[in-house]
């Protein structure tokens, strides 16, 4: 069972910032899991990595990366 969903578009390896945070309003809802997120400026760079934490009920967390490129 998720608790919640945090999401950084532009994780540097280190730092965690959340950009976006999907935390249900009460215990039996459930997170929308699909999400349609902006990426950071392309003038500034045409590469960011989106990290994805997952956070259960028992507090166990997942961290996901994914490199992606803007072409």
């Amino acid at each position: 069972m998720v608790d919640c969903v945090l999401i950084d578009t532009d994780f540097d390896g280190v730092t965690f910032n959340v950009v976006f945070s999907d935390v249900p309003q009460k215990k039996n809802d459930l997170a929308a899991g699909s999400y349609v997120l902006p990426i950071p400026d392309a003038e500034v760079s045409s590469a960011t990595t989106v990290a994805v934490k997952i956070i259960d009920m028992l507090g166990e967390e997942v961290l996901v990366t994914k490199h992606l490129t803007t072409s």
